[in-house]
């Protein structure tokens, strides 16, 4: 039978091999694992002390992703917010029939954009525009098809948008 003076030991041992790995992922907290072993005889101990910082580390994370979740959701409405103002500038100036607008904090600029394409039945569209694969299905070349409807071809299928207009903003 054992001694429990080499049953201590083992323990110790067990619990420095904890402290070890700790260190080795880059556990901030390792002066109090490190105080913690040293006064604590009993591996059940130290394990229960890893598993309190585990359930610490549960609550912090758990706080963290609801924080995340929150600056996402808002950092989603400003985005939205932002595209709106710019859309509002852009018609703004289509309206005013204004293609530049200098301000003391920017120029303003609309230009035209190419007409881009609108695939209204992919089904319809013929093989010449199809890139093959080997699964599932051959991919729609979309750059060939814009080259081919921008020469004047008519498509089954597709067709030229109207084009649009982008708001360039240059600040000083």
């Amino acid at each position: 039978m054992k001694s429990i003076s080499h049953s201590l030991l083992r323990q110790k041992e067990a619990a420095k091999t904890i402290l070890a790995q700790l260190k080795e992922a880059g556990i901030d907290d390792e002066e109090s694992f490190e105080i913690a072993i040293e006064s604590e005889t009993n591996l059940l101990e130290v394990i229960s002390k890893a598993l309190d910082k585990i359930d610490e580390d549960d609550v912090l994370d758990a706080g963290l992703t609801a924080k995340i979740e929150a600056f996402t959701e808002r950092r989603t409405a400003i985005r939205k917010q932002k595209d709106f103002l710019r859309t509002s500038i852009e018609q703004a100036m289509l309206i005013a029939e204004q293609e530049t607008m200098r301000l003391p904090t920017a120029t303003l600029t609309l230009r035209k954009v190419k007409p881009g394409t609108v695939i209204e039945t992919e089904a319809d569209i013929p093989s010449r525009f199809w890139t093959p694969q080997e699964t599932p299905a051959p991919k729609l070349n979309k750059k060939s098809l814009l080259e081919a409807l921008e020469a004047g071809e008519t498509i089954p299928g597709a067709r030229l948008d109207n084009g649009s207009v982008s708001l360039t903003v240059r600040r000083k």
